[in-house]
């Protein structure tokens, strides 16, 4: 999305600057190019939004430590 923003409003101002286009067409390409990077975005926002649903609480057996990860046992002669 960002690449389209770059790419459109540096050749909207390319055409301004060298006189392809004139202020009104800069205008509108620019107000183009912004909208084709809001609209969809919104458009995701408000019909594909995750739904968020808490997991349910489930008591489970406590998990044994494997060997490998309990500390260990140092003896100070």
């Amino acid at each position: 999305m960002s690449t389209g923003l770059t790419f459109g409003s540096i050749s909207a101002l390319f055409g301004l600057t060298n006189h392809i286009i004139d202020q009104q067409q800069y205008t509108i390409l620019v107000t183009a190019v912004i909208g084709s990077a809001v609209v969809p975005t919104l458009i995701a926002q408000k019909w594909f939004m995750p739904t968020y649903r808490p997991l349910e609480t489930v008591e489970a057996a406590p998990r044994a430590v494997p060997e490998a990860l309990e500390p260990a046992s140092v003896r100070i002669q």
